[in-house]
């Protein structure tokens, strides 16, 4: 017996560009035989939905509310979903977890930090930092930033991604022996999914961490 885990998607409460609710992308990823997901919806340096002029521990709040919305749904239905967040600066993005809505609240100055900074804080506080869709090319891009040293893993396969994109990942992590995961980046019920399939249900994102540090696991691309 295996699970299925989506690594990458967005809600319409935490991401501008999402279409869908967090109970929607629950009740989709349900429909497709996923056993959870984890919601990684764009930050403040990315393209969030939270208004910048919210004090801070309103914004955070607001910001949450896509995770939320997801879990309460998941746990009607029987879906784990997780924790995570997409971290951008000047289009380059990272996949956040282990991190919480506390730790957001608690660290209001990660918005002002420049990117080395921002990894190592995430880092320092247990965070386990995946590189999403790396050789992406996209007008929202200024310029393609590698930092594996403050990489733990690749998205090697991301469903919204060309092709060639992908394959440069793949050789970029391979390149680095970094672990490669893939992500539907699934911004709508309906869109392309993704993942990894695990031989084990999974209940926390510190057991999806240690499954993906350890190998454990199968890509699965849409």
């Amino acid at each position: 017996m295996s699970f299925k885990y989506e690594l990458h998607v967005h809600t319409s409460r935490g991401s501008a560009c999402a279409r869908s609710t967090g109970a929607e992308m629950a009740d989709y990823y349900k429909s497709l035989g996923y056993a959870g997901m984890t919601v990684t919806d764009h930050f403040f340096g990315g393209n969030t939905a939270v208004s910048r002029d919210l004090p801070w521990d309103e914004a955070v709040e607001a910001f949450c509310a896509g995770y939320d919305d997801t879990k309460r749904r998941g746990d009607e239905i029987g879906l784990n979903v997780f924790f995570g967040f997409e971290y951008a600066f000047h289009g380059t993005e990272f996949l956040i977890y282990g991190l919480d809505k506390l730790w957001l609240l608690n660290n209001p100055q990660i918005t002002d930090m420049n990117l080395k900074a921002a990894l190592a804080c995430f880092r320092k506080a247990g965070a386990f930092i995946i590189h999403a869709h790396p050789f992406r090319e996209a007008p929202y891009i200024d310029m393609l930033r590698l930092l594996p040293d403050f990489t733990d893993a690749v998205e090697v396969y991301n469903a919204s991604n060309h092709k060639a994109f992908n394959d440069k990942a793949a050789k970029y992590a391979l390149m680095y022996s970094l672990p490669r995961i893939s992500g539907g980046d699934t911004h709508a019920a309906g869109g392309k999914a993704a993942g990894i399939e695990s031989p084990k249900r999974l209940h926390t994102i510190f057991e999806m961490i240690s499954l993906i540090k350890n190998g454990d696991y199968r890509v699965i691309k849409s």
